[in-house]
């Protein structure tokens, strides 16, 4: 098992440096005929990064903010719609086809859209998060209120359980692993859609900001690149956060068992 655990880690690791050393060697740039000034060498985004770390931070928190605020309430009312449409079903599945519909608006058009509705840049990103992160909690939670064996629902019904023990018993802790894959899902997606939002916001920091207005300056495309690399960054440390939690937290599931 704990060789298992090991090799999960130390072969995506290995990919990733295997691709950081072909990068640095130049070989990819040669290969798919890449200019350095396009793709710096992981060596110059490593030094930009270094030496624009003060300037990354206040950008990086600017990003931050709105992209957790925005996953957490999208997952409140993705898990309300569920939780309504598992209760409700006659009544609940057109609000599920409803969200469905609207998270399915391409963040492109909706962020300049949001940018015109609400004049205060935070509360425009937190808007788009809210969209774009709220129906794969909505579905995901569905399934797992929804999902479950017909033998375990006949033990309840057979031990006279009411529709409320029903769902805090049974459906509600089944369907946590459903929400921790929705939260892993969401996090990328509210990242996105932030740095999305930014590029349309009158507002002059965030890292979307910041990876437009580098990019277009001839000389800064390695600083460019340094926000980019940062912004993958904070994304896979908040996935990680939230599969550190899952694993804490879900230990009795048998998902967790199997790892």
């Amino acid at each position: 098992m704990k060789q298992e655990k090991v090799q999960k880690f130390v072969f995506p690791v290995l990919l990733g440096v295997v691709i950081i050393a072909l990068l640095q060697s130049g070989l990819i740039h040669k290969l798919f005929h890449i200019k350095v000034l396009q793709l710096p060498l992981p060596s110059s985004i490593a030094q930009a990064i270094a030496e624009n770390i003060q300037k990354i931070i206040p950008n990086a928190i600017v990003t931050i903010l709105p992209a957790i605020s925005g996953l957490l309430l999208g997952a409140l009312i993705g898990y309300s719609i569920a939780l309504f449409v598992t209760a409700y079903p006659n009544l609940g599945y057109g609000s599920l086809f409803l969200m469905t519909i609207i998270t399915s608006v391409p963040i492109v058009a909706l962020a300049p859209l949001m940018n015109r509705w609400f004049p205060n840049p935070f509360f425009a990103k937190l808007a788009v998060v809210i969209v774009a992160s709220s129906g794969a909690m909505a579905v995901n939670a569905f399934h797992g209120l929804s999902d479950l064996p017909k033998n375990v629902l006949d033990l309840m019904y057979a031990n006279a359980a009411s529709k409320r023990e029903t769902f805090i018993k049974l459906r509600i802790p089944n369907s946590l692993p459903y929400v921790f894959t929705a939260f892993k899902i969401g996090i990328t997606a509210a990242m996105l859609a932030t740095i999305i939002s930014e590029f349309f916001s009158t507002q002059t920091s965030g890292l979307g900001y910041m990876i437009k207005y580098t990019l277009k300056v001839g000389n800064q495309k390695q600083i460019g690149w340094a926000y980019i690399v940062s912004a993958s960054i904070v994304s896979i440390l908040f996935y990680s956060i939230i599969c550190f939690f899952e694993r804490r937290l879900l230990k009795w599931h048998i998902s967790q068992k199997k790892k």
